[in-house]
């Protein structure tokens, strides 16, 4: 149990610092000594849960995208409920993704997080639009999935003054909009 403590709090600073470093640059420019030093930790350490800044900002995306996925697979009850479901764990995790969805971060994150959801969402709109074509359905989620994250940044960027259920029905205001 102790060595499993330790473990946790290892990685944990591993992972804070690399999060402080890409507040300031770029993953592309973040070094691996950059990383122990802010850890105060030795390179062997770090090798020894990480390969490189890549794979642990990957470890780090994953375990977000993994809670994502988990909460709202075990919450969900409509389309309108996932949006307000994602916009929440985004609020949760607020620090993360600041950091994740800047400049310095990686874009695709964000945009895996909406993907995961394409067949609920299109399943959720056949059956309350039972007259529209899967090919509309198909249209319409690009246009949420870009949206909603050009939508996520903005709000994140201009310090959440909404909250997630504002957003929430905002985004799914624009779908029924399409939808009619």
């Amino acid at each position: 149990m102790k060595t499993d403590n330790r473990v946790r709090f290892t990685k944990m600073v591993i992972k804070d610092s690399l999060l402080d470093i890409l507040s300031e640059k770029p993953i592309q420019k973040v070094t691996v000594k950059e990383i122990c030093e802010k850890a105060q930790i030795n390179r062997a350490t770090f090798y020894l849960h990480y390969q490189d800044p890549y794979d642990l900002l990957e470890q780090i995306e994953n375990e977000m995208f993994n809670d994502v996925f988990s909460s709202v697979m075990r919450n969900i009850n409509d389309i309108d409920d996932l949006t307000r479901q994602l916009f929440q764990i985004i609020e949760k995790n607020i620090d993360l993704c600041r950091i994740l969805f800047s400049d310095n971060g990686d874009k695709m994150f964000l945009k895996r997080i909406m993907e995961f959801s394409r067949d609920i969402s299109i399943e959720g709109w056949k059956k309350t639009n039972p007259n529209v074509s899967q090919q509309r359905l198909e249209y319409l989620y690009a246009f949420v999935v870009s949206g909603s994250v050009a939508v996520i940044e903005h709000w994140v960027r201009s310090g959440m003054k909404e909250t997630p259920l504002e957003l929430g029905e905002i985004a799914n205001k624009a779908s029924d909009l399409w939808l009619n």
